[in-house]
């Protein structure tokens, strides 16, 4: 048994010992329900086939326990097996974090001179493409039948497509400086969308499918949120502190060769652990639950060009869902304000802070290292909590802690005691009280794999791991534009300075009764007409009358003799204008404390009966007797009963597209004649939704073209993006409701059946709570949870 060995100590004190998780195994809760199997009403047999990344071994078992774990695994991963799963994480994220800590600074701040206003301007477009094309792979991975499984075709294809994207996006000597350097970003800020869509949905799917024990979901993400810990620790913190050089952070003309290296290498990484887990991960082929939709597809009509598993009918499953759609808002709300700490850092630390007592160059990656070390702690810290009460409370405990860290950076101020340093100092101590807050992000995730499970129960069976995972990402991704865009536009409409040019840097700490920034204040001032000393585009004094000064950075250039002292001479450069300083420093503290805030008063709505682990128990069971054909009451929402799942009508398919009061609305208006249902209440709702949202696009696309001229700019401080988000809006919006007015005339073209609209929307009750209406079939006995058979 040694390929089912996992970390740990051997002998009988290894499973004392081991750092393999102590939670309950899928035998235990398989044994512990008797005659009533709660874990899908399956043979043991059927389990081990749907959870195959488990490990079954037991002492009285026929197979023998593994080397480390003498009392046998039981049916719970093996910590090796998490790994595998997880390990991707590490490049990937590796390869995320180099990107976001420096690509846009380098695009701006050196030669590819690049337009901040286009750098905005993709990463709304970007944002648009990913969220159109996120549902897709939801749907394509959810559905996909392979004997591969569902989940590894995608992340083979990942492990070469991936790299291959980061690395062309590091290389714009290519193309000229400027507009077309902007280009070049903005097109790969686009493929990495796709990248991270390619990877990350079948991957995240693939971990939520490992368990189906409560606490053992925890640690699966635990591992997996240490090793994405880990991978923005070496990309972020550890290769900006030992690789990247001042060529790359300081200089604005003299390019960067250490970043696509460093890049080559994590792709190899990534590359390496994606193959791994294709070569030994296991998932089955095609799953119970999957088997049984199978054969209620097949009764649909052939001729419905719409199915319940399309990415509409997907979205509004997912929506209403209310233990998710309460997270999902939660996550909306601090959505908002996420993205922008992590987007603004690299500026933070040169512009804000300053560089008198520590190279931006070194700053920025020793903040980060502390950042990340913090999380890693923070983490087994954050699992112990959601253990000793429950995952909900330690999420809620999370996003407050949060909140306070976030807020606590609006201390910060430019540093200019360059002796005793007393901002960089609090810079420290800040960033590791927000990286141990930040550690615990993987208990959202565990949630969601348990909302997962309810809406097996409310469906009948039906798996749906990728869609939550999707949905949980897909309307969050619009709320990112504003931290993803609106930062940079504030930043170039207040006048961001680029850094000065190499050649026009004097050491400024080795004038004798001279203070260091009036020597630099003299010199840039002194700027003659033929020689342009800040800039190609803007003089020294055009820069002074925006609020810009000049200071003596006394932690760069060489070193040299001060005073009788070897230390180092200074560099001559500028401080930005206070205007972009506080565009800084409130996108960084204010921002994502409101919406975070609001994250958590979303939270207080979450269901009381789903906040604990023998809720959770309670709901596998109802579960398991959902499918012997009881009606069951749901342990979630007492009082409301679930029936067992029916054949879908003709028309189910089109009928998904619709809510329930959609439904509601055509049940009230009655039936026609020959029991026909009158669709028009369907059709009117999408098209008023339609012309609604068809308003946004050209709107925006007139901003656009008004905001156009200025992305030529130096800085870009265009309106661009702005007018880019109304036409996605009107684009998102047109394209949701113009598909459910296209199912809706299907249905009125089919002749949908009053009967049809009731089945529909007795379907959706479990998700409402709503009283079933009548049909005119026997109904079932209700049975209550925990009344007998």
């Amino acid at each position: 048994q040694a390929s089912s060995t996992a970390l740990g100590v051997g002998s009988r004190v290894g499973s004392a010992l081991s750092v393999e998780s102590r939670t309950k195994s899928i035998e235990d809760l398989y044994n512990e329900s008797g005659d009533d199997k709660v874990i899908r009403d399956m043979t043991y047999t059927q389990i081990q086939e749907a959870f195959p990344m488990a490990c079954y071994c037991s002492p009285e078992g026929p197979v023998k326990p593994c080397r480390c774990r003498p009392l046998g695994h039981s049916g719970r991963v093996p910590l090796h097996r998490k790994l595998i799963w997880a390990w991707p994480c590490f490049g990937f994220y590796a390869l995320m974090f180099l990107k976001i800590g420096y690509m846009r600074k380098f695009y701006v701040d050196d030669y590819p001179k690049a337009s901040l206003g286009i750098i905005a301007f993709s990463s709304v477009l970007s944002v648009l493409v990913d969220a159109f094309t996120d549902p897709k792979m939801a749907t394509w991975t959810d559905n996909l039948k392979s004997k591969y499984g569902r989940r590894r075709p995608f992340i083979l294809v990942s492990a070469l497509f991936v790299p291959l994207v980061f690395l062309l996006a590091w290389l714009p000597l290519f193309v000229s400086s400027g507009f077309a350097a902007s280009i070049w970003y903005g097109f790969f800020h686009v493929m990495f969308k796709l990248a991270n869509t390619l990877f990350m949905i079948p991957l995240e799917a693939f971990g939520a499918q490992l368990t189906p024990v409560y606490k053992e979901r925890t640690n699966v993400f635990m591992w997996k949120d240490i090793i994405t810990n880990v991978g923005i620790l070496v990309g972020m913190a550890l290769a900006g502190m030992v690789f990247v050089t001042e060529q790359c952070t300081s200089t604005p003309d003299g390019g960067c060769w250490e970043l696509p290296l460093i890049t080559l290498v994590f792709g190899g990484f990534f590359t390496h652990a994606c193959l791994q887990l294709c070569w030994w991960g296991k998932e089955p082929a095609t799953s119970l639950s999957d088997s049984q939709h199978e054969q209620q597809q097949q009764q649909q009509p052939k001729h419905s060009a719409f199915s319940a598993q399309d990415t509409i009918p997907a979205l509004i499953a997912t929506f209403l869902n209310k233990p998710f759609r309460i997270l999902l808002l939660s996550n909306i709300a601090k959505a908002l304000g996420q993205e922008i700490p992590i987007n603004v850092l690299p500026f933070i630390t040169a512009w804000v802070l300053g560089e008198k007592c520590f190279g931006s160059g070194m700053l920025f990656p020793c903040l980060v290292l502390l950042n990340m070390v913090a999380g890693l702690i923070g983490v087994p810290c954050w699992t112990a909590l959601a253990s000793k009460t429950s995952k909900y409370h330690a999420y809620v405990a999370f996003n407050c802690s949060l909140a306070v860290t976030s807020m606590s950076f609006i201390l910060l101020r430019y540093d200019d005691d360059y002796l005793h340093c007393p901002y960089s100092t609090m810079a420290f101590v800040l960033c590791a009280s927000f990286g141990f807050a930040y550690g615990g992000t993987f208990i959202l995730n565990s949630l969601v794999s348990d909302v997962v499970d309810y809406d097996e129960f409310l469906t009948g069976g039906r798996r749906r791991e990728a869609s939550y995972m999707m949905a949980l990402g897909f309307l969050p991704k619009f709320m990112n534009i504003p931290g993803e865009c609106v930062p940079f536009l504030l930043m170039a409409y207040f006048r961001y300075a680029r850094p000065v040019p190499t050649a026009y840097r004097p050491p400024c700490m080795n004038i004798p009764g001279e203070a260091p920034d009036a020597v630099c204040s003299s010199y840039f001032l002194d700027e003659t007409s033929s020689e342009r000393r800040c800039s190609e585009s803007i003089s020294c004094q055009e820069l002074f009358d925006t609020g810009v000064r000049f200071v003596c950075n006394s932690a760069l250039g060489d070193v040299g003799d001060v005073d009788g002292k070897s230390t180092k001479l200074g560099e001559c450069g500028l401080k930005q204008n206070s205007g972009v300083q506080w565009v800084l420093i409130l996108c960084f503290t204010v921002v994502p404390c409101f919406f975070i805030m609001c994250g958590i008063i979303g939270l207080y709505f979450y269901p009381k009966n789903a906040r604990s682990e023998s809720m959770h128990e309670k709901l596998v069971q109802a579960t398991s007797r959902l499918r012997r054909g009881e009606v069951v009451e749901d342990p979630w929402r007492p009082g409301s009963f679930v029936h067992p799942s029916e054949p879908p009508t003709e028309n189910a398919g089109a009928l998904s597209y619709f809510t329930p009061s959609e439904l509601k609305a055509v049940v009230d208006a009655g039936p026609l004649a020959g029991g026909l249902a009158k669709v028009s209440p369907l059709l009117k709702r999408a098209l008023l939704w339609s012309s609604l949202f068809v308003a946004f696009v050209p709107a925006g696309g007139v901003v656009v073209v008004l905001g156009f001229e200025d992305l030529s700019d130096d800085l870009g401080a265009s309106v661009s993006p702005l007018g880019l988000m109304g036409v996605g809006l009107g684009i998102c919006g047109l394209w949701f409701n113009g598909v459910r007015a296209t199912a809706a005339m299907d249905l009125k073209r089919n002749g949908l059946q009053y009967k049809e609209v009731v089945a529909k929307f007795n379907e959706m009750c479990p998700f409402t709570g709503a009283t079933r209406l009548p049909t005119g079939d026997q109904q079932p006995a209700l049975v209550k949870l925990g009344s007998g058979q």
